[in-house]
C-alpha cells in the first residue's frame, strides 16, 4: 500500500528539503510506503435513525400478543425477531469483509483547503468510510464518504495546523437490510502530511539585512511598486547567459525590476513560542514570509532569538509553518458528560420520493388490516385512505411546507379520522376499549406520523406505528384472509423499510445478487419457522383482556329456554330451508328433544372460529332421558334448575355430576360467531367463567343459555377447567358400576332388548374398568357400523337402538352415540348425551378452531366421579383432555406451508417460473435502456472507465489519466492513449463523425485493453 501525494493549484514547483533534511522533488511529490496494522473486530455503532421505534413496535406487538394469545401475532414477532437477527448479521458482513488498500491524496496543504482522497478497498458491499489523521494537530475527520469496491473518490477539507503521520480509516455499514451499523477501524502509518496554517491578515516583526556588498539598495514599504524600468543586473550564481523576464506585465509596457547595487535583501521574520495560540502566530509569520518571497528577497525565520533558518520557498514556509510550536495544536479532549449520547451513526437523514410512496402503501395496507373486521365501511375507509394520500403529497413535495404548517395539518388530519372512526357510546369495559378505542387511536396517530415523514427518522416512526397497526389486525382477525394480509403488510412494510434505508451511491449488483436474495428469503424463512417450533400455541389471552362484544343486542323471552337465531322458541327437528339449516338451528340436537332417526340438511358454512390451544367438544346442551327413540332434557318429574347471572363476567357453579377435583390447566376459548346463532353458549367442559356482554342462565345440567341472541360477528369467551383425564387415571377408577349413580343417568326405556343386553356384555367381557368397557364398545363400533348420513329410519314401534345395532348397522353421530349410552346404561355406567360442535380444521395461522353446519355432532358423556364427566366418541377424534398436547406454532406453520405447497404445487411453480423470466425480462429491459439512452459510444465510455478504475485509476479522472493507468507495455499503453483520444473526439469534437467502421475498430481497441 503507498500514499501517492501530489501539490494542489498554488504550491510552487521549487526544490526544498523537509522537515527531516531530505531533499524533495521539484513537483513536491513524494511516495512512501504505508505500514497498516491489522484491522480492528468489527464493532457495533449504532441504530439508524428511528430504528429503536421499530424496537419499541416489536415489544408492542409482544403486549398485543399477551392481551389476545393470537397465533398470528407471535409469527409477527418471530419475523420481527429474524429481522432484527438478520439486520445485525447484514451489518456485520458489509464491514467484515471490507478491506483499505490504498489511499492517495495531496502531502501539503493549508488548513481548510479542499482535498480530495483516492480509496481502494476490496468488499462485497458499499460502506461509508471516515478518514481520521492522527499527528501533532491531534486527532481529526478530514473526509467522509461512501466508498464502493474498487477505487472511490472523497472530498474532505484540510484539518487544523501540524503534521499527521497516520490515518484511521473507519468504515461503516448497515448491509442490505441498513438499520444496525456495523464500524470497523484501521490505522495507517504514512508518509507526513504536512497542514499549514492559512495566512494571517496581518504580518510578524522582521529585519531587514543586506549582504556584505557595499552600496545603496532600494527598500519600500510595499516592495515593488517602486522599481525603475531598465535592464536587470546580473546577480551572483547566475549563468553567463541568463535572462530575467519582467516579472510584471502592465498595459503597453513591460516593467522589470532594477538593482542598482550587487546586493540582496534579507528579511528576517521574529516568532515567538509560548504564545497563547501558537497557530495564530504561525499564521503571522506565514504572512510575512511569503511577503518577502513575494517581494524576491530571501527570507529566514528566528524563533525567541535563535539562529535564523533559511526558507527558499513556499514550500518550506509551509513545511516551519506547520511545525513550528505544536503544543497547543492538538484539540482538547471533551469530558464524558458533555460528549453527545445515542447519535446515530447513520450519514444520511433524505428520504426519497419513492421510499415515501412505498411508505403511503404501507400504512394504507395496515390501517385497511385493521378497518375491515372492526365493520367499518367505505366511507371511514375513504376519510382514512384520504388522509393517508394526502399526508403523502404534503410530505412528497418539492417544495415543503414550513413545520408549522405541516403540523398543524396532520392534527388536523388525526382528529378527523378520529372523529370518523371512535363511538365512545360503545365504550362500556376494559375490553370493549380494546376493540372500539384502542385501533381507532392508532390510526389517527398513524395518519398524524405520516405528516412527519420529512426525514428517515420520521418514516421509520411511522413504519412503527404501522407494525403495531398489523400486530393489532393479527390480534382480532380469525378469517380465511388473515395469511394474506400477513403477507401483504410484511411485504410493504419489508419494501419501504428497504428503500427508506437505502442509499444513492451503491455500486451496480452483479447478477448472482437477486439469487442472493431469494437464498436469503428462504434462510430468513427458515429461521421464523425454526424459532416458533419451539414456541408452543399461546393458552389465550391475558385474564385482564378476555374478549367479549355483541354486534346487536336481541333479547330472548323466558327463562332460559331455547330460542332460535330470530328470537323464536327453539323446538328442535329438521329442516328443509338450506338458510336455516346452516345454522345451529338447523341440527336437531339443538332443541330440548332429539329424534335419533333424524339428522337435519346441514352444510358447509363455517359457524364457529374458536381460539383456543387445544380441540375440544364445544358442549351447548345434554339429554339424559330417552324413550327408546327420542332424548329428552327433561327427566318428566321436574324442570331443569337454572340461576342467572348479570354479567359480563359470569362465575359459574359446579353443576350435576361436575368435577370435584380440578386439573390444573386453565383452557381459555374465544368463540368467534360467523352466523346468526341460536341463545346457547358452547363451551367446553367444565366451563367455570364465561365473558359476555348480557345476562347467563347456568342450568342444573351445566347448559349455559344467553338471555339474547347471539347475531353473527359477536364473541364471547369461556375460561373452563380441564381434568388431567389420560386412560390410566380413569383406569383407577374401576368399574363405575359398583359406585351407584344417579338413576337419571342409568334409565333405559322399556324397549331394550335382551340381545342389546347381552351384546354389551359380550363387548365388555374382558374389560376388568369401565375405561376399558367404554373403548371396548367404541372398537366394536368402528369394526362393525357404517357412518352413513343417509342411513334408514327405524319402523314405528321398533326400538332405534336394536334396529341399529342388529339390522341397519349404519348410521350417524346420533344413533352411535345412543347405542354406545344404552350400553354402557346397560352395565350400570352412568352416561348421557351431549351436543354441540366439534372443530374439523384448524387455521394455522390465526390459530383457531373452525367447526363448519355439518360438524354439529353427538357424543356420550360417562361420569368419572372426581374428573367429572367425560366425553367418548368413536367418530371423533378429539384426545381426552390429560392426552391432549399443545403444538409448536412451528409444527403448524410448517405443515400449513407444506399442505398450501401440496395442494397447489403446479401454481406455484408457475409463480416460481413466472418470477424468474419476470426478473430476466426486468433486466434486459433495464439494459436494453440503459444502451438506448447513453447510447453505443456512451457505453464504450462507460467499459473504458471501468477497465481504467479496475486498475488504480482515480473514477473521476479524465480520459488522458484513465489512459495513464494501462502500464502493461508499450502497445497496451498505445492503444490505451489512442482510445481515450477516440472518446474525447466522440463527446467534444465538432468534426467528429459517427461510422461503423470506427465505432468497430474502437470497441476492438477497448476488447484488448480488458484484463
Amino acid at each position: 500500500m503507498c500514499i501517492a501525494p501530489s501539490l494542489g493549484a498554488g504550491h510552487p514547483r521549487t526544490r526544498c528539503r523537509d522537515g527531516r533534511g531530505r531533499r524533495m522533488s521539484r513537483s513536491g511529490r513524494r511516495t512512501a510506503p504505508l505500514t497498516a496494522r491489522p484491522p480492528g473486530r468489527p464493532r457495533p455503532a449504532g441504530l439508524s435513525h428511528g430504528a429503536l421505534s421499530l424496537i419499541a413496535a416489536w415489544f408492542a406487538a409482544g403486549t398485543i400478543a399477551l392481551l389476545t394469545g393470537a397465533t398470528a401475532v407471535v409469527i409477527l414477532l418471530a419475523v420481527g425477531l429474524v429481522a432484527m437477527i438478520a439486520a445485525v448479521i447484514s451489518g456485520w458482513r458489509g464491514v467484515s469483509g471490507t478491506r483499505m488498500h490504498s489511499v492517495v491524496t495531496s502531502p501539503l496543504v493549508a488548513t481548510g483547503d479542499e482535498m480530495t482522497w483516492h480509496i481502494e478497498v476490496t468488499g462485497s458491499q458499499p460502506a461509508h468510510l471516515i478518514l481520521r489523521l492522527a499527528g501533532d494537530g491531534g486527532r481529526q475527520t478530514v473526509a467522509h464518504g461512501w466508498v464502493n469496491p474498487g477505487t472511490s473518490t472523497i472530498g474532505g477539507t484540510a484539518p487544523r495546523r501540524g503534521v499527521y503521520r497516520a490515518v484511521e480509516a473507519e468504515w461503516c455499514s448497515a448491509g442490505r437490510v441498513g438499520l444496525v451499523w456495523w464500524r470497523r477501524r484501521c490505522r495507517l502509518t504514512i508518509t507526513e502530511l504536512v497542514v499549514a496554517p492559512r495566512a494571517a491578515a496581518d504580518g510578524a516583526p522582521l529585519a531587514l539585512a543586506t549582504d556584505e556588498a557595499e552600496g545603496e539598495r532600494v527598500t519600500s514599504t510595499h516592495p515593488g511598486r517602486d522599481e525603475l524600468d531598465g535592464v536587470h543586473s546580473w546577480r551572483d550564481g547566475d549563468e553567463l547567459t541568463g535572462i530575467h523576464w519582467p516579472s510584471t506585465l502592465r498595459t503597453g509596457e513591460f516593467v522589470v525590476r532594477q538593482r542598482f547595487r550587487e546586493h540582496d535583501e534579507r528579511w528576517v521574520v521574529h516568532a515567538r513560542t509560548g504564545t497563547t495560540d501558537s497557530t495564530a502566530e504561525a499564521a503571522r509569520v506565514r504572512h510575512t514570509l511569503e511577503r518577502g518571497l513575494a517581494a524576491g528577497a530571501t527570507v529566514a525565520v528566528q524563533v525567541d532569538g535563535g539562529s535564523a533558518v533559511d526558507l527558499v520557498d513556499d514550500a518550506a514556509v509551509l513545511h516551519w509553518a506547520a511545525r513550528f510550536d505544536p503544543h497547543d495544536s492538538a484539540q482538547p479532549t471533551l469530558p464524558w458528560w458533555k460528549r453527545a449520547v445515542l447519535v446515530s451513526p447513520e450519514p444520511d437523514r433524505a428520504l426519497s420520493a419513492t421510499a415515501r410512496r412505498l411508505l403511503s402503501i404501507a400504512t394504507a395496507v395496515s390501517m385497511l388490516m385493521v378497518l375491515e373486521p372492526l365493520g367499518y365501511g367505505s366511507t371511514a375507509v375513504a376519510v382514512v385512505l384520504t388522509a393517508v394520500l394526502v399526508a403523502a403529497l404534503v410530505t412528497g413535495s418539492r417544495r415543503q411546507l414550513p413545520d408549522v404548517y405541516r403540523q398543524l395539518l396532520g392534527l388536523v388530519a388525526g382528529v378527523a379520522v378520529g372523529a370518523v372512526l371512535i363511538d365512545f357510546t360503545a365504550i362500556d369495559s376494559v375490553g370493549a376499549s380494546l376493540r372500539y378505542l384502542l385501533p381507532q387511536v392508532l390510526v389517527s396517530l398513524v395518519v398524524m406520523q405520516g405528516f412527519e415523514c420529512v426525514d428517515r427518522r420520521g418514516a421509520r416512526v411511522t413504519l412503527a406505528c404501522a407494525a403495531v397497526l398489523t400486530a393489532y389486525a393479527a390480534g382480532i382477525r380469525i378469517d380465511d384472509h388473515l395469511s394474506l394480509w400477513l403477507l401483504a403488510a410484511v411485504g410493504s412494510m419489508a419494501i419501504a423499510s428497504h428503500q427508506v434505508g437505502r442509499h444513492r451511491q451503491l455500486h451496480p449488483r452483479p447478477w448472482h445478487s437477486n439469487v442472493t436474495r431469494v437464498v436469503s428469503f428462504l434462510v430468513a424463512a427458515a429461521a421464523v419457522v425454526a424459532i416458533l417450533a419451539v414456541v408452543p400455541v399461546p393458552r389465550g389471552p391475558a385474564q385482564l383482556t378476555l374478549p367479549t362484544w355483541l354486534t346487536e343486542l336481541r333479547p330472548t323471552q323466558g327463562r332460559g329456554e331455547l330460542a332460535a337465531a330470530d328470537g323464536s322458541p327453539l323446538l328442535g327437528g329438521p329442516t328443509n330451508n338450506r338458510t336455516s339449516a346452516a345454522g345451529a338451528s338447523g341440527y336437531p340436537g339443538f332443541s330440548t328433544t332429539m329424534d335419533t332417526s333424524l339428522r337435519g340438511d346441514l352444510g358447509d358454512e363455517v359457524i364457529l372460529r374458536v381460539r383456543s390451544p387445544y380441540p375440544d367438544f364445544w358442549r351447548g346442551q345434554t339429554f339424559s332421558n330417552f324413550d327408546g327413540r327420542t332424548w329428552y332434557v327433561e327427566d318428566g318429574t321436574a324442570n331443569v334448575k337454572a340461576d342467572r347471572t348479570e354479567g359480563p363476567d359470569h362465575l359459574l357453579k359446579l353443576a350435576d355430576g361436575d368435577a370435584s377435583l380440578y386439573g390444573n390447566d386453565e383452557m381459555v376459548q374465544t368463540f368467534y360467531l360467523q352466523v346468526d346463532m341460536p341463545n346457547i353458549v358452547f363451551a367446553a367442559y367444565r366451563a367455570k367463567r364465561v365473558l359476555l356482554n348480557a345476562p347467563l342462565w347456568q342450568r342444573s345440567d351445566g347448559a349455559l343459555r344467553a338471555d339474547v341472541v347471539l347475531p353473527a360477528g359477536s364473541a364471547y369467551t369461556v375460561v373452563s377447567d380441564r381434568t388431567e383425564a389420560t386412560p390410566d387415571v380413569l383406569r383407577r377408577y374401576g368399574d363405575l358400576a359398583r359406585f351407584g349413580s344417579p338413576g337419571r343417568y342409568l334409565q333405559l326405556p322399556d324397549s331394550v332388548t335382551d340381545r342389546t343386553r347381552a351384546l354389551a356384555r359380550e363387548i365388555t367381557a374382558g374389560s376388568t374398568t369401565t375405561y376399558d368397557a367404554i373403548r371396548a364398545i367404541e372398537s366394536w363400533m368402528n369394526a362393525n357400523i357404517t357412518y352413513d348420513l343417509s342411513a334408514p329410519v327405524p319402523p314405528e314401534g321398533t326400538d332405534s337402538v336394536d334396529q341399529f345395532l342388529f339390522e341397519s348397522q349404519t348410521g350417524f353421530c346420533e344413533q352411535i352415540a345412543t347405542a354406545t349410552a344404552i350400553m354402557l346404561r346397560t352395565l350400570g355406567i352412568p352416561a348421557r348425551i351431549a351436543t354441540g360442535y366439534v372443530p374439523s380444521s384448524r387455521d394455522k395461522v390465526a390459530g383457531v378452531w373452525i367447526s363448519r353446519a355439518r360438524d354439529a355432532h353427538a357424543w356420550v358423556e360417562v361420569n368419572f366421579r372426581d374428573p367429572g364427566w367425560i366425553a367418548f366418541d368413536p367418530t371423533a377424534s378429539v384426545p381426552l383432555s390429560g392426552e391432549a398436547r399443545l403444538h409448536t406454532i412451528g409444527a403448524d406453520l410448517a405443515a400449513a406451508i407444506g399442505a398450501v405447497i401440496g395442494e397447489h404445487i403446479t401454481l406455484v411453480l408457475l409463480v416460481a417460473l413466472g418470477g424468474a423470466a419476470l426478473l430476466v425480462a426486468v433486466r434486459l429491459t433495464r439494459r436494453w435502456w440503459r444502451r438506448r439512452r447513453r447510447g453505443r459510444w456512451g457505453l464504450l465510455q462507460d467499459h473504458f472507465a471501468a477497465e481504467a478504475v479496475a486498475r488504480g485509476a482515480p473514477p473521476t479522472a479524465a480520459n488522458a489519466q484513465l489512459a495513464a493507468a494501462f502500464t502493461d507495455d508499450d502497445a497496451i499503453a498505445a492503444t490505451a492513449a489512442a482510445l481515450a483520444a477516440e472518446l474525447d473526439a466522440s463527446a467534444f469534437s465538432a468534426t467528429w463523425v459517427d461510422d461503423d467502421e470506427t465505432y468497430a475498430r474502437t470497441r476492438a481497441a477497448l476488447r484488448s485493453l480488458r484484463v
